[in-house]
């Protein structure tokens, strides 16, 4: 009997968790669906007769009235309260009143009406209504239950209540299979749906398969894809069959990083020395070319299983061929990727949404185009991605706030392969980061810095994630608490800056060396009066920033050398929640808004620190955005080949402007578009 199988509406059903965790289950059509299904039973026998008889005597009430002459009038009517007579019928059980079937479950007797069984379970109506020996017997044994899961169901039948928990659900499933109880079932995948996690989710599939509960099937199947490593490192993942452990490798929801695949594949390989002829198999299907190179040359290609297996050391040099073509297909160009972000204007009549995918840009060529959609989760409400770009690949890692109250609060990590167009999701990290926080790249691992734009010293929201090995450590937080921070990679160290404690007259630098785990500390004067900052880039041993609010505080480069503030020209045009980065040596500046948040600038700003002036490359004509992050990395063969015809693509869609080219409008003078002069 699976869950799919019942005919009761499941609307018909409340489900209450409490504060334990237990559900409560009540059926709240239970008492007309039990009496019809009584007056519908067939039976002459003495006893049902009686039975019924008593039930129906509980739904009619004598009324007592008198017609137009005073005369008294006695008249039954039928109560649209069926509480009474299930409550009667519920009695009559207990005092064992017109009881005419006896269950015995091991050494426990229940005494019944066959009436109430027979209407209540599908089971129970073949077994003491047919053509068998129960028909007649006055005690009827059962097998294969306990007695108070017996109880529980007799409860159920009568009252149409049922308190499942940890202690009986297993049982009450497997009774409730035998008696043939759709509700029953799908209460109880309901309450082990609930309880899903890591260590058991594979212990509940199986079950669900064994009792063919679909849903319930699906849901398992879901959480452990949607949360595999943790599943494959405390799960009961290596005792799945080979079958099993190839349906989830090629499941299409799988979107895990190829590391944590292979890890899943060795672990349930090593598991047991049988499996080492399914290990080839499973290594294709977890794809290593999609790995790190670092990933693969430290752990994968000198694993003592794979070196001793000839068909294993194939795929070795087929991947190590292919990671080498993937390098060989870069080109020296770099290219401007705009990723996430808030498009139309915040002023009254629009509604701003945010955009779903990333784009590229090569400002050089004047060319544009939509690299890759995001993934669904990223584009969710209350969603703040925090980006990085290393070794050509881009890495996004979401703070969610969600409006569940069972789990409020989400992170995801992903990495974009850029050689591959692929999103691969990468292990959570091990603490909560909430909004925007600092994420950064040193030393070839990245860095999730405090939370919110606070860096406080007695948190513990400071990890780092290798590649590598891919796995998250904790590192020393930050010595003084430090408000309004921007955090940047700097000469292969990590710098955080903010001001002091909530004081503004003072800027705080705080420096993270990788190789000590230790911290260096200093403050400076502060530059932009407590505005927070944004976005940062780093060229060199200076960091440029740019203030969150207000254009007549100016761009400014720090000096990590000389511990000093440069002042630098303010861009032509606003860019206030712009993305920011470094291209060829330059840094540029794309979308944002204006101080009023009216319109999302079009304009792309380039500076050269050398000619130490802002210079406009060029507009874009669509695709605008605000509050999104900007990276920088190098072109590829298939990334060239889609710039290019965009490029030939939009030459067409705007022939008639004189002044485009490609993607791009070609800087105009100030004022000409409309847009307000600053």
């Amino acid at each position: 009997m699976s869950e799919d199988d019942t005919d009761t509406p499941s609307d018909d059903f409340d489900y209450v968790f409490d504060d334990k965790g237990e559900l409560q289950v009540c059926d709240t059509c239970h008492g007309r669906r039990l009496l019809q299904r009584i007056r519908q039973i067939n039976s002459q026998d003495g006893a049902f007769t009686a039975l019924l008889k008593s039930v129906e005597k509980n739904l009619v009430t004598l009324v007592i009235t008198e017609d137009d002459k005073g005369n008294e009038l006695k008249y039954p009517k039928l109560q649209s309260d069926l509480g009474p007579a299930i409550t009667a019928l519920n009695e009559s059980r207990t005092t064992r009143t017109l009881c005419d079937v006896i269950l015995c479950v091991s050494d426990a007797k229940f005494h019944c009406h066959r009436a109430v069984l027979a209407a209540s379970s599908p089971f129970f109506s073949t077994l003491l209504l047919g053509e068998f020996r129960e028909r007649t017997d006055e005690k009827v044994r059962l097998n294969d239950v306990p007695p108070h899961i017996v109880s529980d169901l007799l409860d159920y039948f009568y009252t149409g209540s049922l308190h499942i928990r940890n202690s009986n659900v297993e049982s009450l499933l497997h009774a409730a299979s035998l008696f043939q109880l759709g509700s029953v079932v799908t209460a109880c995948c309901r309450y082990l749906s609930r309880q899903l996690d890591s260590d058991n989710c594979f212990g509940i599939l199986h079950f669900a398969e064994f009792y063919s509960c679909k849903t319930l099937v699906e849901e398992a199947r879901a959480f452990a894809v949607d949360n595999f490593p943790d599943t494959v490192r405390t799960g009961e993942f290596e005792l799945l069959s080979y079958d099993q452990v190839l349906f989830f490798l090629t499941d299409e929801r799988c979107q895990w990083c190829k590391e944590s695949v292979y890890e899943a594949v060795m672990k349930w390989t090593k598991a047991d020395t049988t499996r080492r002829e399914f290990l080839p198999a499973l290594l294709r299907c977890a794809d290593l070319r999609l790995m790190t190179e670092d990933y693969f040359k430290f752990n994968v290609k000198f694993d003592p299983l794979i070196k001793n297996d000839p068909e294993c050391l194939d795929i070795i040099q087929e991947v190590e061929e292919d990671l080498f073509q993937q390098r060989t297909q870069r080109l020296p160009a770099e290219i401007l990727v705009q990723v996430g972000g808030i498009s139309g204007s915040e002023a009254a009549g629009h509604k701003p949404v945010k955009v779903p995918y990333m784009d590229c840009l090569g400002p050089w060529r004047c060319s544009h185009a939509i690299l890759s959609d995001l993934p669904s989760s990223l584009v969710s409400k209350n969603c703040y991605l925090n980006v990085l770009a290393m070794d050509d690949d881009i890495y996004v890692l979401a703070s969610m706030e969600r409006c569940r109250a069972e789990d409020p609060r989400e992170m995801q990590f992903w990495r974009y392969v850029s050689s591959g167009d692929l999103w691969l999701r990468l292990p959570d990290p091990l603490a909560f980061h909430q909004g925007q926080f600092g994420f950064v790249a040193a030393q070839g691992r990245l860095y999730a810095v405090g939370t919110n734009m606070t860096a406080e010293k007695a948190a513990e929201c400071y990890e780092s994630f290798s590649p590598r090995n891919n796995r998250w450590r904790k590192i020393a937080p930050v010595p003084h608490t430090a408000h309004k921070t921007v955090t940047s990679s700097c000469k292969g160290k990590v710098v955080v800056m903010g001001y002091w404690e909530g004081r503004h007259e003072n800027f705080y630098v705080q420096t993270y060396d990788p190789s000590t785990d230790n911290w260096e500390h200093y403050d400076v004067e502060s530059y932009h009066c407590g505005k927070p900052q944004y976005q940062s880039a780093v060229l060199g041993c200076k960091i440029y920033l740019m203030p969150l609010l207000g254009r007549r505080f100016s761009t400014c480069a720090f000096d990590t050398e000389s511990r000093q503030f440069q002042k630098l020209p303010m861009p032509q045009q606003s860019h206030i929640h712009g993305g920011m980065t470094v291209v060829n040596g330059k840094i540029v500046l794309t979308g944002g808004s204006d101080y009023f948040k009216a319109y999302t600038c079009p304009v792309i700003e380039l500076l050269d620190p050398d000619q130490g002036e802002w210079l406009d490359v060029g507009r874009q004509v669509e695709h605008l955005r605000r509050a999104h992050a900007s990276v920088t990395i190098r072109d590829c063969g298939w990334i060239h080949e889609k710039l290019m015809k965009a490029m030939e693509e939009n030459r067409k869609k705007y022939a008639e402007l004189d002044d485009f080219v490609a993607g791009y409008e070609l800087a105009r003078t100030e004022g000409e578009d409309g847009l307000p002069a600053l």
